[in-house]
């Protein structure tokens, strides 16, 4: 299963009969939460997506969509983050570079990048913003069944 598959999700698990095989193995798939930069810009479309209230812890799950902006004039790799229509971040400069190639394969081949998402805030932090964090399935690595 290829970066573009687990970055969005898509494309079938692959499964076999494995029962003759001698070295039998599973995959793990390693979901990371990956956090938005920026969000401090973005506090009144993030607060309306969720529906926050003042003085409320805030854990809003939803999805995101990925939207690469290679005319943006501070980072040609940048990629921006919308829920709802509405930018909320960007992907920090290593992720963009990293996941750009991918999200712009998606976005070409499927028509949309979207991913799940978090908005979350505690209402005793130090500041009263919230924060946005993907949930992306980047990565996986095969172990032997017998593996604890």
């Amino acid at each position: 299963m290829g970066l573009l598959s687990r970055l969005f999700n898509t494309g079938a698990n692959p499964t076999g009969d494995h029962s003759m095989s001698l070295d039998i193995r599973s995959e793990v798939i390693r979901d990371e939460m990956v956090n938005v930069v920026g969000e401090s810009n973005y506090q009144p479309a993030i607060r309306k997506a969720c529906g926050w209230e003042p003085g409320t812890d805030t854990h809003f799950e939803c999805f995101a969509e990925l939207a690469p902006e290679p005319t943006n004039r501070h980072d040609p790799n940048a990629v921006r983050v919308d829920i709802d229509g509405a930018c909320v971040g960007y992907l920090s400069r290593v992720d963009a570079v990293e996941l750009g190639p991918a999200i712009s394969e998606a976005l070409a081949e499927h028509g949309a990048g979207l991913v799940r998402a978090v908005i979350a805030g505690r209402a005793a932090g130090e500041t009263d913003n919230l924060g946005v964090f993907l949930h992306l399935r980047l990565g996986r690595e095969i172990v032997p069944d017998d593996a604890d």
